[in-house]
């Protein structure tokens, strides 16, 4: 590990004191036996952290107990986050925080257009990510989930200050021989009742008219509380007690702040390894060399023939491919550390180490040219959008150890950005219309002639919001597709209409743009998906389309 400089120092001590004063600020206690002022403006942020919690409790009942699709959780998220920021102390909007903002946004729109699982998996992670932005410290990936597990101490530590907060202010004076606000309110209370049910016992008439009214307010009291379920009730504990570690987190910066530059070298020492490292590389340049000759000579610019296997070169060899590429990405991060940036020859070794680069560029050109043979084969899946994303993570993350070799930084500073650049590319994923894009280029080249891609329509689940870009399908040259897709467009748009009915019928919360979207669109264009010959067996039509396909280009 490192050393860390005094700038790293410095910044720890400087967190180190603002959670000192962050305590302060929920307690109720200055930092230091300084002026009165203090006090009341930490008891004016600490009642502030509690209407916090209380809101967030509303806000996480109606749009996520009670939520029936995913139109809730998308409120609740663009909620939580105004929530947090109003509720943080001394926060700060920086870039990382505008940053993540705008990824919330984004995400919540795709939650309420055609929501699942992975964005709220993406929001949860994001809420953690801004608290800290919040907070002026960068949202790395470790440091987030670091981050969500003190979620439950320190929704511990938040109530157990309150109720520091309370005895300190009810209890201490009069420990100390001096008058509370709360006591002058409180003790004549207790009097007045404690008197006034001894004169209300004296009198039958009074009891019984007291009695009659307390249990009434008894009954109101308890058909209020029975409207609300155990689990209701455990839920709403849930959410204050982690929006109270969210607030007023037990920790300081979660990672201490490791100086992610390498240190100065004042003396060069020949590193041990270094002949090792030098034949390794060019062992690698002289066989990627090789093989790259070979992979432009047998897989580009040529016809494939009938029964080309497409799933082993395309699909098999491409990730073999990638494997390749992320260990040149992990030999170049062994090779370039320790002792051997001390060595008088580094220069040598780095021009080396740029020409394996450049190679390792041409490969990644080879991966994407053998994913795109298979899309050309017979179109575009989700699947292979995650291929893609996954190759870009990839390069995105040999390109970074080029920058830590040039730049001179640690491993902990590679990891932290590669996991941001892996990170991204789930995001990516996650709030791309997959469907809709996947759809369009299948659907545009079997309207050219190439007809593959159809088996990708039939043969794979359809989202609903992607349902319109299917519709010029219909009128395909090809009359087994123009009618099977007639006859899978009508299904889909009855059981779409029912979807629709159904959200309507639940609430606000499982309305879903995408299919709202796509129903309207299908019932202006109904009559373009009516039979051409007039035969009514939908069902068969489909089937036929499927099988066609199935026989012709699976």
């Amino acid at each position: 590990m490192d050393d860390l400089d005094p700038d790293s120092a410095a910044r720890r001590e400087s967190d180190d004191a603002s959670n000192d004063a962050l305590t302060g600020e929920i307690t109720g206690v200055a930092s230091t036996a300084t002026v009165p002022d203090n006090v009341m403006a930490g008891t004016v942020r600490g009642r502030l952290a509690l209407l916090i919690v209380f809101l967030m409790i509303l806000l996480a009942d109606a749009t996520i107990y009670h939520a029936r699709g995913f139109s809730g959780p998308a409120a609740f998220f663009v909620g939580a986050t105004a929530l947090l920021f109003v509720g943080i102390p001394r926060r700060a909007i920086t870039p990382s925080s505008v940053l993540l903002a705008l990824m919330m946004m984004l995400l919540s729109f795709r939650l309420a257009s055609n929501g699942w699982g992975l964005h709220v998996c993406a929001g949860l992670w994001l809420l953690h990510g801004l608290t800290l932005a919040f907070r002026r410290q960068q949202p790395f990936v470790l440091e987030t989930l670091i981050f969500a597990a003190q979620v439950v101490p320190g929704g511990y530590d938040f109530f157990q200050r309150i109720n520091e907060r309370m005895k300190e202010q009810v209890i201490g004076p009069a420990e100390d021989g001096m008058s509370g606000r709360r006591l002058e309110v409180i003790l004549p209370l207790l009097a007045a009742l404690l008197f006034g049910g001894t004169f209300v016992m004296a009198n039958p008439d009074m009891v019984t008219w007291v009695s009659g009214h307390l249990g009434e307010l008894a009954t109101a009291v308890r058909e209020f509380l029975f409207q609300f379920s155990p689990y209701e009730i455990a839920f709403w504990c849930a959410v204050a007690w982690a929006t109270g570690g969210l607030l007023r987190p037990i920790t300081g910066p979660i990672i201490a702040a490791a100086c992610e530059r390498l240190p100065t070298i004042t003396q060069d020492t020949n590193a041990p390894l270094y002949a090792a490292f030098r034949n390794t590389l060019l062992t690698v340049i002289a066989l990627f060399s090789a093989y790259l000759v070979f992979e432009f000579n047998t897989l580009w610019f040529r016809e494939f023939p009938e029964g080309f296997y497409y799933a082993g070169y395309a699909h098999e060899g491409a990730a073999w491919l990638t494997v390749a590429l992320g260990l040149a990405t992990l030999t170049l991060s062994l090779i370039f550390r320790g002792r051997t940036l001390s060595d008088p020859r580094l220069r040598q070794l780095t021009r080396l180490s740029w020409g394996w680069s450049a190679l390792n560029l041409l490969l990644a050109a080879a991966v994407y040219h053998r994913m795109y043979i298979y899309i050309e084969f017979n179109g575009m899946t989700r699947m292979r959008t995650v291929a893609l994303l996954g190759i870009t993570s990839v390069v995105g993350g040999f390109l970074l150890v080029l920058v830590k070799i040039n730049s001179r930084r640690n491993f902990l500073w590679l990891i932290r950005r590669q996991l941001w650049v892996l990170g991204l590319a789930v995001f990516v994923y996650a709030v791309l219309p997959v469907d809709v894009l996947i759809h369009r280029y299948n659907v545009a080249e079997v309207m050219s002639g190439n007809l593959p891609p159809v088996v990708q329509i039939t043969g794979h689940e359809v989202d609903d919001e992607c349902l319109p870009v299917l519709l010029p399908l219909t009128n395909s040259e090809d009359k087994r597709i123009a009618n099977g897709m007639k006859a899978f467009l009508a299904a889909r748009t009855s059981q779409l209409q029912a979807k629709v009915g159904r959200a309507e019928r639940q609430g606000w919360t499982a309305w879903q743009r995408g299919q709202t979207n796509s129903l309207a669109f299908l019932k202006d264009h109904r009559q373009e998906m009516s039979m051409s010959d007039g035969t009514r067996d939908g069902t068969n039509a489909f089937e036929r389309l499927q099988n066609y396909a199935y026989e012709n280009w699976w």
